[in-house]
């Protein structure tokens, strides 16, 4: 089971915890919750309230959509983009008290409308297009209308250019020039000339980890030993006798799930939490920058582990394991899906503890999605579960108290 986050952990994000009671859970059903976050799509949803950080979160997903990418560049991309929004509001309020009037719904729509174009040149029309319609919705507002959305925007765009120089130097474009080790119990890549993809990744620069080993896992079950091969039993097992819904479910978690895999499916969730609990821009910010960082984090520890063990996936060991999805090419242990998810889940659930049941139960969907799909063993998962939950634990609790920007140094 995850590891239970400390309740007192939600102060570090200066929020009250979300009762939200008239939404509680009934059972653990993360279908329940995936057609929930339907309703983020629209501008506006019933009584839901909408924040530049939410609607910029959801046009983050849309561009990484249409550009693809893995789940580990979407995370760093989600990071950035609400880091950007997060630290444009919290300068935009500081500039209050100089006696000026910049809206936080202009800092954090140009903050991410930076980072995007930065990224995406190519989106430079739609982003510029989206924050035009920003500036005139925002002035229908009540709570807008004393504010300088122009001047917010000022700010925005002189934050996103501090983050976008970390981000320059983060080392997410290194250059693997390493060898694939060979033996018994090594992951191997799809061909003899086809690189693992993303060797590097745990080298980068962190947002929350002291380093990227902090939370590494114990070594896997030896190859060839008893553990290992009940675990191997099981995966073949579920292959021989994978039933429609098991299907369904590693279809629908290896297809990224929203754009972006994890980080795009738990940005919707958590945008869909925020405006039913009325979270204004501040608060929106802030929830979505510490689980953001807390889900890049989770794939930089979980990529560093990968490429300390090159542990053997189930289907390498095992050729008659069918794989009804994409076959990744990078090793097994531990599984990106379960510590992305747990590194998204364990934040949220801290946050809106009457929700916790449900995000704990897509934490295990998005796990057990792999062993139905023949492609990690339940140790797998474990290990990623409890490195995810393990990082977003940290997350909280290095937070900044909502009125301090997230460090870029």
């Amino acid at each position: 089971m995850p590891r239970r986050l400390l309740p007192a952990l939600v102060a570090a994000l200066g929020l009250a915890a979300c009762t939200d009671a008239s939404h509680a859970p009934t059972a653990p059903d993360a279908a329940r919750m995936r057609a929930s976050t339907e309703a983020t799509e629209a501008r506006a949803t019933g009584a839901a309230r909408v924040t530049a950080t939410a609607l910029w979160n959801q046009r983050t997903r849309a561009i990484i959509g249409r550009r693809g990418g893995s789940s580990n560049h979407a995370a760093r991309l989600y990071a950035l983009v609400s880091v950007a929004q997060y630290n444009a509001v919290i300068a935009a309020e500081a500039a209050k008290a100089r006696g000026v009037h910049p809206s936080e719904a202009g800092a954090a729509a140009a903050a991410a409308a930076a980072v995007l174009a930065a990224r995406y040149p190519s989106e430079q029309d739609f982003v510029e297009t989206e924050l035009a319609a920003d500036a005139a919705y925002f002035a229908t507002l009540p709570a807008e209308r004393h504010a300088d959305f122009a001047a917010g925007a000022a700010v925005g765009r002189s934050v996103a250019a501090a983050v976008l120089a970390r981000a320059a130097s983060d080392g997410s474009d290194a250059v693997w020039t390493g060898t694939i080790p060979v033996g018994p119990g090594y992951w191997t890549s799809a061909s003899p000339t086809t690189p693992p993809q993303e060797p590097l990744w745990g080298t980068i620069r962190p947002w929350i980890l002291a380093s990227a080993d902090q939370f590494r896992p114990l070594p896997p079950p030896t190859f060839g030993s008893p553990e290992f091969l009940a675990a191997l039993a099981e995966v073949r097992h579920l292959s021989d006798t994978r039933t429609p819904e098991q299907l369904r479910i590693a279809q629908f978690w290896a297809s990224g799930y929203g754009a972006g895999g994890p980080a795009g499916y738990f940005g919707s969730v958590a945008v869909e939490l925020a405006g039913r609990q009325h979270l204004d821009e501040r608060a929106t910010a802030h929830l979505l920058a510490v689980m953001h960082t807390a889900i890049m984090d989770a794939s930089i520890a979980c990529y560093e582990a990968k490429y300390a063990y090159w542990y053997i996936r189930p289907h390498q060991a095992d050729p008659a394991i069918t794989i009804p999805v994409n076959r990744p090419n990078f090793p097994a242990y531990p599984s990106a899906h379960s510590c992305l998810s747990a590194g998204a889940a364990g934040v949220l659930a801290a946050v809106f503890p009457s929700r916790a049941v449900e995000l704990h139960a897509m934490v295990e969907e998005a796990g057990v999605s792999r062993l139905y799909a023949g492609l990690h063993f339940r140790f797998d998962v474990t290990a990623g579960r409890e490195l995810g939950f393990a990082v977003a634990e940290l997350a909280l609790r290095q937070a900044p108290n909502g009125h301090r920007p997230i460090p870029l140094d």
